[in-house]
């Protein structure tokens, strides 16, 4: 899965770098139609353009996931949306909601709900798509800008996790709607390339600049309105950059489960080096009590013995030998002498006190 997951992050930094061109060239013409018509009170004309005197209502598009299996990527995104959404409960606001993956609703029917936000959900939902594609782009635009336009909402933000490293991403929130006609560039916009270095995967970041507004001669004429042609633009514009974020999104998911594989992954060999040595642990208790057992059958059969039993000492005989086994058998200890020996001592004792078992025994011992 973190190979599958590595491939599809180059997808997405094709993906990126396909629509670049595109969305530089759109800006670079919405610029130079704005320069020309520079002071002709277009912002009032434009409804993407307009800006309210005082903000009641804010519209928050949370992008999330459709699969888990990604770490805490979707935890990160949807916390940043409830503290955003705090805040602008805070402010008297309660702000609606668009869902782009079915993380973000499984996390409204739980933690938001516990946490004591308030908002309203729009109904409005759409999947997280795996090939990101304009025209799914398109549709999501559009659901934007006509709760804009219809007036439900005076502002729209994404909150969507901007991609940084394959290690790093933070929850980001940026405002979609309304659009300014002079800085419609993101400030931090960037591109990045996934390569490899010394056999792993590496990401290089490239700042990216401004376009610069084209220049049109002044003996241009227009074939419609400058307002219409703009009115024209801006969507195909804000599509573009709907397009930007959800390849960053899913560039930012991608890594996360990189990540989470290769955690997982780790993880699983350290538990199979841990259970192998539990198991050769056990496996070699079971052979030295297996080799024990074998070398005291073997002791015991080493050498043949009679049916009988082993021949007598020195100074056993067959009538000293049951009383021997008898005492062992009721008292578990035999005495230090045999009887007979015992007894000779005893005699040698009363009569000559000085005389010693050595002494009495040493010749026939000889």
């Amino acid at each position: 899965m973190r190979l599958v997951a590595a491939a599809k992050v180059r997808r997405a930094q094709d993906g990126v770098a396909k629509s670049r061109p595109f969305s530089d060239e759109l800006q670079s013409m919405i610029k130079g139609i704005v320069k020309k018509l520079k002071g002709s009170g277009l912002e009032q004309e434009l409804p993407m353009l307009k800006v309210p005197e005082k903000v009641t209502n804010v519209g928050l598009v949370l992008v999330t996931s459709n699969r888990g299996l990604c770490g805490a990527y979707n935890t990160f995104v949807m916390k940043r949306a409830l503290k955003r959404t705090l805040e602008l409960n805070a402010q008297g606001i309660v702000p609606k909601l668009i869902c782009i993956g079915k993380k973000s609703l499984i996390q409204l029917r739980t933690r938001w709900e516990v946490a004591g936000a308030k908002y309203n959900n729009t109904g409005i939902w759409f999947g997280m798509p795996d090939s990101i594609t304009s025209a799914t782009a398109s549709e999501i635009s559009d659901s934007i800008r006509n709760i804009f336009l219809s007036g439900d909402v005076d502002k729209v933000e994404i909150i969507y996790a901007k991609f940084f490293s394959l290690v790093k991403n933070e929850p980001t929130v940026r405002s979609m709607l309304p659009l300014t006609p002079t800085g419609i560039e993101d400030p931090e916009d960037e591109t990045f390339r996934v390569t490899t270095e010394y056999g792993k995967l590496k990401v290089e970041r490239e700042k990216v600049k401004a376009p610069k507004a084209r220049e049109i001669e002044n003996d241009v004429i227009f074939d419609q309105e400058p307002a219409v042609i703009l009115n024209s633009m801006l969507p195909l514009y804000l599509n573009s950059q709907l397009v930007s974020i959800l390849y960053d999104a899913q560039a930012s998911e991608l890594s996360s489960r990189m990540t989470a594989m290769k955690a997982a992954t780790d993880n699983a060999g350290e538990l199979v080096k841990a259970l192998t040595s539990v198991f050769n642990k056990k496996r070699q208790a079971g052979i030295t009590a297996e080799i024990c057992e074998i070398s005291a059958g073997a002791s015991c059969i080493d050498t043949e013995m009679s049916p009988l039993g082993p021949d007598l000492g020195l100074e056993d005989n067959e009538d000293s030998v049951l009383p021997d086994l008898l005492q062992e058998l009721e008292f578990g200890s035999l005495p230090e002498f045999p009887p007979v020996i015992s007894a000779a001592l005893l005699a040698s004792e009363a009569l000559e006190p000085e005389v010693t078992f050595e002494n009495m025994f040493g010749e026939q011992m000889d």
